[in-house]
């Protein structure tokens, strides 16, 4: 049997695990149009701003693959799924015949249609390959706006005042930093905190324009002012990565959807990680999370090799960042019948309950060690005792 994953990232490796766990025998091919092993973007902010050297990024090195018998082919990208076939072709033009496909092809950083931001000076934030560019470009930088306030761009903001910068703006049109972990008041005080580290945040305004001169950044405007800038990155989210997919008979929505199996509608084809879409407390959808790749990572590999196994663990939306030695956790839904809210010395803590008592999330600021109980008690659906 020929197994093809496209990607490379933790969906990819988890189920290269579970396969092999099951059938020693099978070919395994791995496709990615990165030219890494497997690594983790986690800390590519901690390796911008030079507190951590770029090995410790990854977490498995070639021989990995050599002793899990998977080929890969690195630096090529799938461009096109042939269901009928059987066939993925690679940006090189060649094509490789699959019984079975894993589709872990990850996301993509939302480019924002703006004047001028293609070219020299713009920079996403996701890959080693993006940090490469911007540490080339860096030394002759004294300006950088980072577009987007989530904990992407909050940590690069950070990496960029710790590399040393001397001016680093942070624009977010959400009226709040962190708008999808925080509501208004915890957020505000993450905001104090950066701008107290040298960060100019700017919420509730939006990009309109890059200038340029001579192929250059000068300028960043948006409707009400220019800032100064010489490296623009863009932190704007990211989206699923489904262009391979759009021409094929595969059902997609925000992502490739799948069911509890990780299975999509084709039955030879399975997918996982940030690229899946499938069902949260009844609402379908994404959930971009390293728990998740490797979970439903490993459920597609089990199930491809003859194993029926559901992701019978609900998934929840989670979200943790280290901001200036400040931990933040976020789990779940922000809302609920009741709030419960408690701040000390060791930070601040807000618990959202439904009308059975039971959690529907949690934000944690400082002390964030009891986010696994949290998060167990959202999944098992137990009244919270207070």
């Amino acid at each position: 049997m020929k197994i093809v994953i496209i990607g490379n990232g933790p969906a990819a490796i988890s189920a290269v695990e579970a396969i092999r766990e099951t059938d020693k025998s099978c070919e395994i091919t791995i496709i990615s149009k990165e030219n890494e092993p497997f690594y983790t973007p986690c800390f590519i902010a901690n390796y911008l701003s030079g507190e951590i050297a770029k090995d410790r990024l990854y977490l498995k090195n070639n021989c990995f693959y050599d002793e899990q018998r998977v080929k890969t082919i690195l630096g090529n990208a799938v461009t096109d799924i042939k269901v009928e076939d059987q066939n993925v072709r690679l940006s090189d033009g060649s094509e490789l015949f699959y019984d079975m496909l894993l589709i872990a092809a990850g996301s993509n950083s939302v480019i924002p249609k703006l004047p001028n931001i293609e070219g020299e000076g713009v920079f996403s934030f996701k890959t080693i390959s993006d940090v490469h560019c911007i540490i080339s470009k860096l030394e002759k930088a004294n300006s950088v706006v980072i577009m987007g306030a989530g904990f992407i761009g909050l940590e690069a903001a950070e990496a960029f005042i710790k590399k040393g910068v001397s001016s680093v703006t942070v624009i977010e049109r959400d009226s709040r930093v962190l708008p999808r972990m925080l509501d208004d008041e915890m957020a505000e005080y993450i905001k104090s905190r950066m701008e107290k580290n040298g960060v100019k945040i700017m919420t509730g305004k939006e990009v309109k324009a890059i200038q340029r001169k001579d192929g250059n950044i000068t300028e960043i405007s948006t409707k009400e002012e220019i800032i100064p800038c010489e490296l623009a990155v863009i932190a704007a989210g990211v989206a699923p990565n489904l262009e391979m997919i759009r021409n094929n008979t595969v059902k997609i929505n925000q992502g490739v959807i799948v069911d509890e199996y990780m299975r999509t509608n084709i039955p030879n084809i399975y997918a996982a990680g940030d690229i899946a879409e499938m069902e949260i407390r009844g609402e379908k959808k994404i959930n971009p999370i390293w728990f998740n790749a490797v979970k439903g990572g490993r459920i597609a590999g089990l199930n491809m090799t003859g194993h029926k196994n559901r992701y019978a663990v609900p998934f929840t939306d989670m979200n943790a960042v280290t901001l200036f030695g400040l931990s933040v956790l976020s789990i779940g839904i922000q809302r609920g019948l009741k709030m419960l809210k408690h701040q000390d010395s060791k930070g601040i803590k807000k618990i959202y309950l439904d009308e059975n008592k039971c959690i529907n999330g949690v934000q944690l600021i400082g002390d964030v060690a009891k986010g696994g109980l949290y998060l167990s008690l959202i999944n098992k659906r137990v009244p919270y005792s207070y």
